[in-house]
């Protein structure tokens, strides 16, 4: 008898008019579900009148132990849906075990197109949606942490992470000590009813923190912007014409930094160095 299919499936992250017609066909054609939460998914199913095969949990503490059970049922003839609460399973959310175990026992994998929360938050946001990462959920252990933001810190495109509402505030705040300000955009309950998009740079909503602390939460923070070197030969006329005009070098190097949008401390040193080239 040949082995059945995996089929990962995913389910709506709030509207439930976001499933789609062939998630549904499969969910009444499997012979197994395995679900993050056997009442959750139940009740999804409830709602578009499917008539539950067996159901089945699959959760981080118990995936290791149950992946051998669904081979089982693999390995002799049976389809299996892979579904979690919300989204598509395996984007942080237990499966990932499960997949490769099935990989690993040449079961075919058939994954579904559908809901999920990181792309709807990267098209709206605004940013650069041609080369972007998704880092999943910041750790909570400092050093794991450290490393987390400097990968984004590091990286020259869009970076699109989840967070919990109780972490929300300290993130973004890590986020900009550890990352300098850039542009962000915070998704809150996507696809539901409040859904809500905020967009600015991390240090003005820091300053004036006005979330609200309640729902899931998309982060989408935007790659540093490139410094724009000015042209030397303008940067060393207009520093001549100021300092033939008598002007101190404090003042001619603050007229520097706000033309050329330099530092003060960088434009005092290219100011100094022309001073000693005239």
């Amino acid at each position: 008898m040949p082995a059945g299919c995996v089929y990962l499936v995913p389910v709506p992250i709030g509207n439930l008019g976001d499933i789609t017609l062939r998630a549904l066909e499969t969910l009444k054609k499997v012979d197994l579900i395995a679900c993050e939460d056997t009442r959750n998914t139940g009740f999804l199913l409830s709602q578009y009148e499917i008539k539950p095969p067996r159901l089945i949990s699959l959760h981080k503490y118990n995936e290791r132990k149950r992946s051998s059970e669904i081979l089982g049922s693999l390995l002799a003839g049976h389809d299996v849906a892979v579904v979690s609460d919300a989204g598509s399973p395996g984007i942080s959310d237990p499966a990932l075990l499960f997949i490769q175990s099935a990989i690993e026992s040449g079961i075919q994998i058939v994954p579904l197109p559908g809901a999920t929360a990181l792309i709807p938050a990267l098209i709206a946001s605004g940013l650069n949606t041609s080369l972007w990462q998704f880092c999943g959920f910041a750790p909570l252990k400092v050093k794991d942490r450290r490393a987390f933001l400097q990968h984004i810190k590091d990286y020259p495109g869009s970076s699109v992470l989840y967070e919990s509402p109780h972490r929300i505030r300290q993130t973004l705040e890590d986020l900009l000590a550890a990352c300098g300000d850039r542009q962000v955009c915070i998704g809150r309950e996507i696809s539901k009813l409040h859904e809500e998009f905020i967009r600015g740079t991390l240090s003005a909503i820091v300053a004036d923190y006005q979330i609200k602390e309640k729902g899931e939460f998309v982060v989408v923070v935007g790659a540093a912007q490139k410094e724009c070197k000015p042209d030397p030969d303008e940067v060393a006329g207009h520093i001549d014409s100021l300092l033939a005009e008598g002007q101190s070098m404090k003042s001619v190097a603050e007229s520097v930094a706000e033309r050329f949008s330099l530092a003060r401390n960088t434009a005092y040193q290219i100011v100094l160095q022309r001073k000693k080239e005239l």
